[in-house]
């Protein structure tokens, strides 16, 4: 039986929380797994980080190196479906998808009619983006949204990659600074009871969360990561309670997700966005977010009935596991979780 490393122990979405020690722990691994004459394989199960940009694929490869392996023999388990990396690489499934259809088999979702707010935004740590978006929010619709931002202040590696992105962007140094400072000290949240460990484990971080979208429009999502196609509770929560949505993700997205069989929502808001990526997808999200808030709640109710066939398929999609005769279209692959052996 071959022993996987388990890289998602090492690394999160922006950068590596101990680099030494992932250097250290992943030699002394395929030092072992030569010595045994074992495959070696790095298991990010479940998760699906862009290991290009938090850096981790430049240490692979460089201790793979340093070990006499060339890494195109190595074995690579990860959840981003569009991943592409100079090895053996293979797409697990998409676990917050498979856990929805036996999460929430039995949910009843009413379609909400009625508009009284026109936006959701639940964040939980911060990024450059989401405290973007939410002060744009915030700064012109505060009392037409629902907004949640986990605080950040102990979080260090968090507020280091936060700011170091923050001052990357095309913005004036005042933006900037007000961007910083409302990182290191976001509004208290006042919407909701639940304990940080309900907001960061599911399902309860979707179902603490649902009657907040009775009567909203619209939610802004912000996967898990930007950079990589890798679908979490955050795009699983509009499609449950039949909301539609606009992603801050990576390129394509949007497009990526009509390939698993889902409907978006380019007849109403102009998905022409999902064709950029990064600060340029950021932009464009924005100019979205002032078209529909400088609407009517009259006229948004009217383009949310509008709307809800394609909000009715999306939640029958997801449930009924539409999405799954879709999965080749990705080259998923099935992975039996914490065992390392594929099944």
């Amino acid at each position: 039986m071959n022993h996987t490393f388990r890289l998602w122990e090492y690394t999160g979405v922006d950068s590596i929380y101990d680099p030494g020690k992932l250097i250290s722990d992943f030699t002394d691994y395929i030092k072992k797994q030569k010595y045994d004459n074992n495959e070696i394989i790095i298991d990010m199960y479940p998760e699906g980080y862009n290991l290009y940009h938090n850096g981790v694929w430049a240490i692979i490869e460089s201790v793979c190196r340093a070990c006499d392996i060339h890494p195109a023999t190595i074995t690579l388990v990860i959840g981003d479906l569009c991943a592409d990396y100079p090895c053996n690489t293979i797409i697990h499934q998409p676990r917050w998808l498979m856990e929805s259809a036996t999460e929430f088999a039995n949910l009843e979702v009413p379609f909400y009619k009625v508009i009284e707010k026109t936006f959701l935004h639940f964040i939980g740590r911060a990024t450059w983006d989401r405290v973007g978006v939410q002060m744009f929010l915030r700064g012109r619709y505060l009392s037409d949204c629902y907004t949640t931002m986990a605080p950040t202040t102990d979080r260090h590696r968090v507020l280091h990659d936060t700011v170091t992105k923050i001052l990357q962007m095309r913005q004036p140094e005042g933006v900037k600074k007000d961007m910083i400072e409302y990182t290191l000290r976001p509004p208290k949240n006042h919407l909701t009871e639940c304990t940080r460990n309900d907001l960061i484990t599911f399902p309860n971080n979707v179902i603490k969360l649902k009657d907040y979208y009775v009567n909203a429009f619209v939610e802004v999502v912000h996967e898990t990561d930007i950079n990589a196609f890798f679908i979490t509770e955050k795009t699983i929560r509009p499609i449950l309670f039949k909301r539609p949505f606009i992603t801050m993700g990576c390129k394509n997205f949007m497009s990526n997700l009509q390939k698993l069989g889902f409907k978006t929502f380019d007849e109403w808001f102009d998905e022409r966005y999902d064709q950029a990526d990064g600060f340029k997808r950021y932009d464009l999200i924005l100019r979205r977010l002032k078209a529909i808030g400088d609407k009517s709640h009259e006229e948004l109710s009217r383009i949310n009935v509008q709307m809800q066939e394609t909000c009715e398929h999306n939640f029958q999609h997801l449930i009924n596991k539409g999405w799954v005769k879709h999965l080749d279209e990705f080259d998923v692959q099935f992975w039996h979780d914490g065992k390392g052996q594929l099944l």
